[in-house]
């Protein structure tokens, strides 16, 4: 399956939704041919998987055209489009969806952010939201004992969401 990942975070940024986007990436890039589209200057890179950057540093206006093409060159052949919730991802997603009509599934990583006109008319073309993400890594400190149990059940947490998404994805095809 060919999955577009669009974010306006990735590492080396480091608010939540970062994060988890780039291990999702990193977890599906295994089994299926991932691209993100992202904004940021030196995105970190994930083995298996392309990584399309826009720079944050150009206009505003330059910065959603730019964003809007890359995404277009994306997702025109993908099997599924899935977005991280946020304006300057979701006009662009509003408009590759109309354009290529490829499935669109929205994860809400921000349950509180602010509702703009561009997500209430994303979520009505949507194929679904997705608002669980899995816990966050649990810290391995020195001079403490490695968190086998934390470790587990973060791995656990994973895979179940990871398979959880790809039945999303082949029921949205």
């Amino acid at each position: 399956m060919k999955i577009v990942l669009a974010s306006a975070l990735f590492p080396p940024d480091i608010a939540s939704p970062a994060p988890y986007v780039k291990e999702l990436t990193r977890r599906l890039a295994g089994a299926h041919e991932v691209a993100a589209v992202v904004y940021g200057s030196f995105p970190e890179r994930v083995e298996g998987a392309r990584i399309v950057a826009v720079s944050k540093r150009r206009p505003l206006p330059l910065r959603l055209i730019s964003f809007t093409l890359a995404l277009w060159r994306a997702a025109r052949h993908a099997d599924i489009l899935y977005i991280e919730n946020g304006a300057s991802v979701e006009l662009p997603a509003l408009l590759i969806k109309w354009l290529v009509r490829t499935p669109l599934i929205i994860h809400f990583g921000d349950p509180a952010a602010k509702k703009y006109f561009s997500q209430k008319m994303l979520l009505r073309r949507a194929a679904g939201t997705i608002t669980e993400s899995p816990p966050g890594r649990p810290e391995i400190l020195p001079f403490a004992p490695r968190p086998e149990a934390a470790l587990a059940a973060y791995e656990q947490s994973w895979s179940g969401h990871v398979r959880m998404l790809e039945e999303k994805f082949a029921h949205a095809k």
